[in-house]
This record gives structure tokens, C-alpha cells and sequence, in this order.
């Protein structure tokens, strides 16, 4: 029989469909006698795209199917017993580890979760609980592609953005990943490349002109409490906001000949990258805030509201701060524009990449970057007082 749609398209209304039947031998595995999935788009060029894709993985999971029942014949054939099948078909021998998903989230936890923020551990389960929406708990090693495009599809439903529904996706690959690893496993790559669209172009982070960024400083200085010197220290350092947040005073060397703070890896606070380690000059309205909060602290860090032993809270801090430049600077601002700022900054003056790289604490390439000690405090210092408002 020729196939009258070969593209599998159906347009509801401006919504294109993907739809195809299921072959009647694999009639007994599916509950229903079609696949229909909503491809959110009136574009028939990516409704195309997407419909190959689908297409592609429907036929990948019946040739599996196809070859299952045909090994379950040849066993009845030679007498041997019949492999008992889960609900996606996989027999029960194929994961004779039997990890449960509940399970590999706590063992991911265990041993990944260890000096890490409580947003970790909130963001993996949260994910894992989204998924256990639309399946069973089952030993990670079988769930398959068509559970992974049905998740996605219930975090478009819920309305998450592109960013979050990757997020969810690679936090549950993530966990399976690792424990597999872990247990000897074969990597289960359902969850690797999901389609999620058309790329999108991300809108930029917002920059701060030049006089907002003095209208911050005066109003820094003006309130002169433990917030303003944290914004303080970031506005001419460029640091993460968690990184700020989790110094200690032993890091901070104001009676140096070049005053400057160091960046270092914390029990209660972990750095982003390995480049995040680095030595930071003290310049301008970053070294008036990082003076008030030595001066002023009772404790060993430097902004005990938002750091101790226990934790480092720089939500807490975020929230707060963001919350108080949208209304007195810009509504557009956030704290992590100043990072941005920065950069563009070190850029006006024509600062060197690599040394922009080393103040910042972006990640740096190339086998060059592995030689010598790195950049001096003096080097460094040369280029932030240029930039100092």
C-alpha cells in the first residue's frame, strides 16, 4: 500500500501534528492503534524536521520490538523459557542490577551532593519527581527514548521554558548516567540530543551603562550597610555572587602594597570551575566595600548574613540584592550584570583576553594557559584601576 502521507504531518487548525500508525504487529505492545504528538509549531519547514526525527526514533524502538518478538519465537521454538518483559518490553535479565531510579537519586546524591548548595539536591529531585509524572519507577537501564520525548513534552504542557525543560532532561540523565557508571552498566543514551526545538537565540544579559553604574556606587555608599558592600565588591571585581559571598577575612590582604582578595575553594562554599581560583586586585568601590566589611565583621567571612560554617546562602543574597537594583538603578539590571559589565569594561580600555580571563575567572584555553605562575597582582591591577568610575 503507498503511504499517502510520507512526512506523517497532520495541521490542526495553524498547530502541526506528528502522527503515524502503529505496524499491526506491535499491536499487543502499544495501547493505541496511532502516535499522535502535538510538534508545537505552524512552521511546516521545522514541523518537517521534527516529524524525521519522531519518525526515526519510532523506527529504532519498533525494530527493537520487532527483534524481541522474534527471539521470544526462536526461545519457543528450542524450548527454552519465555523471557519475561517489562512494560517497555526490555526483559527482566537485561538489568540484572535491578537500580531503581528512587534508588540511583539517592546514590547520585550521596556521592555527588557532598559540598554542594541545597539548590542541587532540590533541582535533581525535583526533576526525577516531574518524571515519575509520566512512568514507573523502574532499574534505570530500561527506560527508553519514548519515555524521555513524553517528559518532554508534559514540561512544555506545564509551560517551562526551553532552558528549563534542558535542565530537567540533563538532570535526570545525569543520575542515570553516573549510577550506571557506577554499577557497570551500559551508558542509556535515551536521554542524550531530545529534540527541543528550533534554537532559539537567547536574549543578552542585561549591561549596566556608565552612570548607572555611579548611580550604584553613590547609593552604595550612601546606605553603607553589609548588602551594598557585597554589591560594592563585585562591581569593580567582577566576582560571582557565591564566590563574594563565601570569603573569609583571611582572604582578604588590605595591607598588601596592592590590596587584593583571593579566590579560593571553601567546605561551605565549592568554585565553579577550576579556573574560578585566581587573585583579585582591590580597586575603586570594590575596595571601599571589601575595607567596610572587614572592619565591620565579628566573624571569620566577610558577610556573616550570608556565609558561615554551615552554608553559603547566595539566594538569599540574590533575591534581596536583585530585588533592591531593579527598583533603585534599573528594572532591567540584575547582580550578575555587573560580571557582564565588567568584561566590557576591561574590553573599552583594550585589556589583553587573557588577562580579562584571569580576572574574571573564566575558563582559558589553549596548552599556552598550563605554563608559568600566571599573571602578577601588578599586571592585573594595571588594568582594573583604569576602569575604576
Amino acid at each position: 500500500m503507498v503511504n499517502q502521507n510520507p512526512s506523517y504531518l497532520k495541521l490542526k487548525g495553524s498547530t502541526y501534528y506528528f502522527t503515524r500508525r502503529v505496524p499491526k504487529v506491535l499491536h499487543k505492545f502499544s495501547n493505541a492503534s496511532r502516535v499522535d504528538i502535538c510538534l508545537h509549531t505552524s512552521s511546516k519547514n521545522i514541523a518537517h524536521r521534527q516529524a524525521n526525527l519522531l519518525s526515526a526514533e519510532l523506527e529504532e524502538q519498533w525494530n527493537f520490538l520487532r527483534r524481541r518478538e522474534t527471539s521470544r519465537r526462536l526461545s519457543s521454538v528450542f524450548g527454552k523459557p519465555l523471557e519475561k518483559l517489562y512494560s517497555t518490553v526490555v526483559s527482566e535479565n537485561h538489568s540484572a542490577t535491578k537500580v531503581l531510579l528512587s534508588d540511583a537519586l539517592e546514590t547520585y546524591l550521596d556521592l555527588k551532593g557532598v559540598g554542594r548548595s541545597k539548590t542541587f539536591e532540590t533541582s535533581a529531585r525535583r526533576s526525577i519527581n516531574y518524571f515519575l509524572e509520566i512512568t514507573k519507577d523502574k532499574p534505570i537501564d530500561i527506560y527508553s527514548r519514548a519515555e524521555a520525548n513524553t517528559f518532554r513534552e508534559l514540561l512544555r504542557a506545564r509551560g517551562l521554558s526551553v532552558g528549563s525543560i534542558k535542565r530537567n532532561l540533563t538532570n535526570v540523565r545525569a543520575i542515570i548516567n553516573f549510577v550506571s557508571k557506577e554499577h557497570g552498566l551500559p551508558t542509556n543514551s535515551a536521554f542524550s540530543g531530545v529534540y527541543l526545538g528550533e534554537n532559539i537565540e537567547k536574549s543578552k544579559r542585561y549591561v549596566p551603562s556608565t552612570s548607572e553604574l555611579i548611580k550604584l556606587n553613590s547609593k552604595c555608599k550612601n546606605l553603607d550597610d553589609e548588602r551594598r558592600w557585597l554589591l560594592a565588591l563585585i562591581s569593580d571585581t567582577g566576582m560571582r555572587l557565591a564566590e563574594a559571598t563565601g570569603i573569609e577575612k583571611d582572604d582578604v590582604h588590605l595591607d598588601a602594597p596592592i590590596p587584593f582578595v583571593e579566590i579560593k575553594a571553601k567546605p561551605w562554599r565549592r568554585l565553579k570551575t577550576s579556573s574560578s581560583e585566581r587573585v583579585i586586585p582591590l580597586v575603586g568601590i570594590s575596595l571601599w566595600g571589601a575595607r567596610k566589611a572587614y572592619a565591620t565583621t565579628h566573624t571569620e567571612f566577610l558577610f556573616p548574613k550570608y556565609c558561615n560554617v554551615n552554608g553559603c546562602n547566595a539566594n538569599s543574597a540574590s533575591a534581596a540584592l536583585n530585588k533592591w537594583l531593579k527598583k533603585e538603578v534599573s528594572t532591567a539590571m540584575v547582580i550578575h550584570s555587573l560580571r557582564h559589565s565588567l568584561r566590557d569594561r576591561l574590553r573599552e580600555v583594550e585589556c589583553p583576553s587573557d588577562v580579562i580571563d584571569r580576572i574574571g575567572g573564566w575558563s582559558r584555553s589553549g596548552i599556552g594557559e598550563s605554563y608559568g605562575k600566571g599573571h602578577k597582582v601588578k599586571t592585573l591591577h594595571k588594568w582594573l584601576r583604569r576602569i575604576v568610575l
